[in-house]
């Protein structure tokens, strides 16, 4: 399934402020009240974990497969590089494989991925996400009722939908437009001019155009913590670091060192992925020249010519470095061959 690069019209507060790529709504480019310690939903930091277990991971997998764009609209949710190319094992790694368990929002991103998973229908799968595809078609970029607007992508992949409430804001907001029809989410209430942090979770963009009105966003919905960078200036990111991990408009996937930055092109649609907390390190030397945790010694990547082919209902997988069969049909569902020989549940 191909990428897409999706660009919402960002309202602009003192100096005139472009369209963004995915940048969903944030009216000004320097950071009310809501959120939880970022940490605070990991109970447990002893072993590593994973999002889901190889069972739940198999039938959120196939619901990518099944349902056009739901791909895109879990990387433009949690940042997640499922997309990153599409392909059944190299899902199942991310879903299924270590993952660090102290990882800001581990709990969340869980949520919407069983969510996901849980599915009975493609309409579910896109509802159960905060980011949705909607039909192929013109977009404006403008309100498309009080509490959502709408995000333009490019090309002919169609615009997506954002909800103004959680998880992706911090506080529920409703829809503003300008005298031009570009739209935004905010909340009502007093906030200092500028990006600010109520506490780690939420960022807060207070919208000096509109009295008594902001955008707060929650941070810990891809992997980040707000922190304040100085006088009326704040942002997510990663632990460890002092700016967020990618420009807005930014495209790419690659190692930062030990972790995999991810930038799916927007305000909250680009993560970190600590690779060294689950005794990994991070590399691109795979036939997708993707990057991916590793170990120093994996007998395979999700990307060898061994990996997602069909014997029956079972489908070879490479799971955290790890080569494994997995019988669709424990999970109703069957081994469908793909071009080139390549599978997935279905």
């Amino acid at each position: 399934m191909p990428r897409v690069v999706v660009r919402l019209m960002a309202l602009a507060t003192g100096a005139a402020l472009a369209c963004t790529t995915f940048d969903f709504p944030r009216p000004s480019d320097q950071p009310a009240d809501s959120g939880a310690d970022a940490q605070a939903d990991v109970a447990d930091v002893g072993a590593p974990r994973t999002l889901l277990s190889v069972s739940e991971g198999a039938l959120f997998c196939a619901q990518l497969f099944r349902c056009p764009r739901l791909d895109e609209a879990v990387e433009l949710s949690i940042a997640l590089p499922v997309a990153t190319p599409l392909g059944f094992s190299a899902c199942m790694d991310w879903v299924a494989g270590p993952i660090d368990p102290a990882r800001i929002g581990l709990m969340s991103q869980q949520q919407l991925l069983q969510s996901v998973a849980d599915a009975a229908s493609c309409d579910a799968a896109y509802a159960a996400l905060p980011v949705q595809p909607l039909d192929a078609g013109a977009c404006a970029g403008a309100c498309l009722d009080a509490g959502v607007i709408e995000a333009c992508a490019k090309g002919d992949a169609g615009p997506f939908a954002l909800s103004c409430a959680a998880p992706y804001f911090g506080q529920p907001g409703l829809c503003y437009a300008d005298d031009a029809g570009v739209a935004t989410c905010l909340s009502s209430g007093t906030c200092t001019a500028g990006l600010s942090c109520t506490d780690t979770s939420t960022l807060v963009d207070c919208f000096s155009a509109k009295a008594n009105a902001f955008t707060a966003y929650d941070c810990t919905l891809s992997g980040r913590q707000c922190t304040s960078l100085g006088t009326r200036l704040a942002d997510c990111v990663a632990p460890g670091h002092n700016t967020a991990p990618c420009p807005l408009q930014d495209v790419r996937d690659e190692c930062d060192g030990t972790s995999v930055l991810h930038c799916a092109g927007g305000l909250l649609a680009q993560t970190e992925i600590d690779c060294a907390a689950v005794g990994r390190s991070c590399s691109t030397s795979n036939a997708a020249s993707a990057a991916r945790c590793v170990g120093p010694s994996d007998p395979c990547t999700p990307f060898d010519p061994a990996i997602n082919q069909c014997t029956g209902d079972s489908i070879s997988l490479c799971i955290g470095g790890t080569p494994q069969s997995f019988d669709c049909s424990s999970q109703r569902l069957a081994c469908v061959s793909g071009s080139a020989g390549s599978g997935h549940c279905g």
